[in-house]
């Protein structure tokens, strides 16, 4: 008989990639990090293969580990799934979901009939607020689940998807060749703003703010009338009046990605029902465009 992956094993394995540390790990998955360190000796040896290095920088996998961690994040993902599919009980009861603001026409559109299709019991609050906000919220027990803009401190969550964030232009007139720059920047507590100002700095453009919008629809549209550049997300971008800056003037590689967290407590195949929902909003609200 072919050898078995230990799915026990392989979780924890990816709970290590994921937040980089054993201790932390250990927490996460309630052993002591002797146990986590043996664990993953054992993956090892029924691999074949070795998995991770510490060095200076923490632990960095190997390329067979980089590989593990793609079957192995799709293993859990599976399991997870048919246990899910697999429950007998009709789920019940009130749930508040927070959702960015930015994205609240798709989901409404494409997200709410998804779930009362998949979970009609389920009497469901949304509520549309910035990620960092709904983070709070979701802390201050306001909240049992949102979807939110990844952290660089996020590495643990779950990610529903991700797009490319893009800097755009309008096509009709070159206004990077401008100095300074004429940007459309968000006006909130935004990650993509943060991202937006990191890259100009970086690059050292001068640059000066002729449009301000707390809604990233907005700032797109100065963007399509030839008012100014601004970093989008690509799921704004869904006309020819814009196109990508070059890379060599500014970097067009960011990705922002959004992801599922929850309150303590909350049953986990409603978390796994909710994700498959969200990401089958997403593809419904990405082949319409």
């Amino acid at each position: 008989m072919p050898p078995v992956l230990d799915l026990d094993l392989l979780r924890t394995f990816v709970t290590v990639a994921r937040t980089g540390e054993f201790k932390k790990t250990a927490e996460i998955v309630c052993r002591s990090q002797g146990a986590v360190s043996m664990q993953i000796k054992r993956l090892e040896e029924q691999t074949g293969s070795r998995l991770m290095e510490r060095n200076n920088r923490g632990i960095q996998l190997t390329e067979a580990g980089e590989t593990l961690l793609i079957y192995g994040e799709q293993m859990l993902q599976l399991s997870q799934s048919a246990i899910s599919a697999l429950s007998t009980h009709e789920l019940t009861g009130k749930l508040s979901v927070g959702i960015p603001t930015d994205y609240a026409q798709d989901f409404l559109s494409y997200f709410m009939p998804a779930l009362h299709d998949t979970l009609p019991g389920l009497e469901t609050r949304i509520i549309c607020d910035r990620s960092r906000n709904l983070r709070q919220r979701l802390t201050a027990g306001e909240l049992d689940l949102a979807i939110v803009a990844a952290e660089s401190d996020s590495s643990t969550e779950r990610v529903v998807w991700t797009e490319q964030l893009i800097w755009s232009a309008p096509c009709a007139i070159r206004l990077e060749d401008q100095t300074p720059l004429p940007v459309a920047l968000y006006e909130d507590n935004c990650i993509v703003r943060d991202l937006c100002l990191e890259e100009l700095k970086r690059t050292g453009h001068r640059y000066k703010v002729v449009f301000g919008s707390p809604v990233m629809e907005n700032l797109a549209t100065a963007v399509e009338q030839g008012f100014a550049i601004s970093l989008l997300p690509e799921s704004l971008i869904r006309n020819n009046r814009t196109r990508m800056i070059a890379n060599t003037m500014l970097s067009s590689h960011q990705v922002l990605k959004m992801c599922l967290i929850n309150a303590e407590g909350i049953d986990e195949t409603t978390v796994e029902h909710l994700v498959r929902c969200f990401r089958q909003a997403v593809k419904d609200s990405q082949s319409s465009y």
